[in-house]
């Protein structure tokens, strides 16, 4: 007889760069396969929408007093599980997955589930929020049974340049307590995190919110634990989707919040490359996005950020955070005339990205986030005519915006951070821009 597989689901909130995620939410009734919830949005990194516990996060400076732990004993598992692994769907929020009668939902391109029969037949689905499928019988690109160690989600082989911001995903581990994720430089452990020790199911991501700057060759990885710490599986095996280079002569930059950092349809997190708009430009550009930032926070960064990297182009686009806050349009410019300010002091060209438009009517219908204040659409044009009146700017925002003023419906499900389609947009205006740039020299 199957086990219902919990739901899994995530949230990654910028807190601190020392922090625990903590999440209080109590998951739905497992043994009913019918019932399930949605996602909580990802993207929106609200500081203020759960409780955070701080606590000491590992970093070692010397990896050889830590060194590299072998794979040792785990947890024996007493049930057969059958892990499936398939490629994200765009537009996609979640996947329904079909099993000897049985119904399961993940919303991430992957799941464990118990089964008797790992040989079992299986069908996956992709669908949309309210649940209309997008895709029948999605291919599936992995088949594990009965798996030791976890199966890691990111892609930076697909990248030009890791984010300095790495968010670290995983396909969830069938009855894991929590997790223990350690980065390391040139094999030698540098951080070390843990998820929170509540049992829940919704752990399939981690927000590295300590920048990634110094140059050197990186991998991370990632294993499952019981509630008493013992390891429920070994670590995540090393490969190139899970390793990347850091180099600090950059030529082109990108700093911004969450829609620079990447991410869309409410559970897909930026380590997957189809939300990164940075995809969809020719010329590599480095990702220096922060989920989350208003324009003074990205203001406060831009010394420690910026400047390791000497890039000769910096495309900035901020704002969306601070007039859905009810931060006014004129504290947004100052900030970002002081964020110019130091471009010029440091040989920067800066390149101005008008910032996203909202559409309040799908907050509202999903209710992830707070409703923006009534008058943000004023506070929207007042930095966008700034921005209009620089030397050096991309349009991006009159691509993305309706009749009414708002971001198109269809480019965003949670209307707020642009999916697949909105961030092709972005891409593309920003590869023309530097397609003319580099023409002229």
């Amino acid at each position: 007889m199957l086990k219902v597989l919990p739901i899994v689901l995530a949230v990654a909130l910028c807190f601190s760069n020392l922090v625990i995620i903590m999440l209080d939410e109590n998951s739905a009734d497992k043994n009913k396969s019918s019932d399930y919830h949605s996602p909580r949005n990802h993207l929106t990194q609200n500081k203020n929408a759960q409780a955070a516990t701080i606590n000491e996060v590992h970093n070692f400076d010397d990896g050889t007093e830590n060194p590299i732990s072998e794979n040792g004993a785990i947890a024996q598992r007493t049930e057969n599980i059958l892990r499936l692994y398939w490629d994200i769907v765009p537009n996609a929020v979640k996947y329904e997955v079909l099993i000897e009668g049985a119904t399961f939902f993940a919303y991430t391109n992957g799941i464990e589930i118990s089964v008797n029969d790992v040989g079992a037949k299986f069908q996956v689905n992709a669908l949309s929020l309210e649940g209309t499928t997008l895709e029948n019988k999605i291919p599936i690109r992995e088949i594990d049974t009965n798996p030791t160690s976890l199966r890691t989600t990111t892609e930076f082989d697909k990248m030009a340049y890791p984010p300095i911001y790495p968010v670290y995903s995983w396909i969830p581990t069938n009855g894991a307590d929590n997790y223990e994720i350690e980065l390391l430089k040139d094999g030698k452990i540098i951080r070390r995190y843990f998820t929170d020790s509540n049992p829940h199911d919704d752990n399939f991501d981690f927000y590295d919110k300590t920048p990634v700057l110094d140059e050197g060759e990186y991998f991370w990885r990632v294993r499952a634990l019981t509630s008493d710490g013992q390891p429920l599986t070994n670590w995540s095996d090393k490969n190139e989707s899970n390793s990347f280079e850091v180099k600090q002569q950059i030529r082109f930059c990108a700093l911004g919040d969450s829609i620079t950092h990447g991410g869309g349809s409410i559970s897909v997190p930026p380590s997957t490359v189809l939300y990164n708009w940075e995809t969809y430009c020719a010329i590599p550009v480095k990702n220096l996005g922060r989920s989350g930032d208003t324009t003074a926070e990205i203001l406060e960064r831009f010394d420690n950020d910026v400047l390791p990297f000497r890039p000769e182009v910096l495309f900035i686009m901020a704002g969306v955070n601070d007039y859905r806050a009810n931060i006014l349009g004129w504290e947004s410019v100052e900030n970002l005339q002081a964020i110019k300010n130091k471009c010029e002091r440091n040989g920067i060209k800066p390149v101005f990205l008008t910032p996203t438009p909202l559409n309040p009517a799908q907050i509202r219908r999903i209710n992830f986030v707070e409703m923006p204040p009534a008058d943000w659409q004023e506070h929207q044009k007042f930095i966008c005519k700034w921005i209009r009146s620089q030397e050096y700017y991309i349009d991006v925002n009159e691509k993305l915006t309706d009749s009414a003023g708002n971001l198109i419906a269809e480019l965003a499900v949670d209307g707020l951070h642009p999916d697949a389609d909105g961030k092709r947009v972005i891409g593309e205006c920003v590869a023309a821009w530097l397609d003319k740039y580099l023409n002229l020299e």
